[in-house]
């Protein structure tokens, strides 16, 4: 058993928990995410009629402001 315990997974002693490259991604998708809907909102304050990113357009009335 003393040979089977040196191939197995947890068989030598453990060591720390380290940062491997799926966690590096998850935090760089995380901080793209957060990019794009800032670049979102600042879109969407322009498009809008009063400033607001959160007020919409008529469909039937679209203004522009100059």
């Amino acid at each position: 058993m003393s040979q089977f315990g040196m191939q197995m997974p947890g068989g030598r002693a453990k060591r720390g928990n380290s940062l491997d490259i799926f966690t590096a991604m998850a935090a760089m998708a995380c901080v793209c995410l957060g990019v794009a809907c800032a670049i979102a909102f600042v879109a969407a304050g322009k498009v809008s009629p009063d400033g607001s990113p959160f007020t919409l357009q008529d469909s039937k009335k679209i203004q522009f402001k100059k």
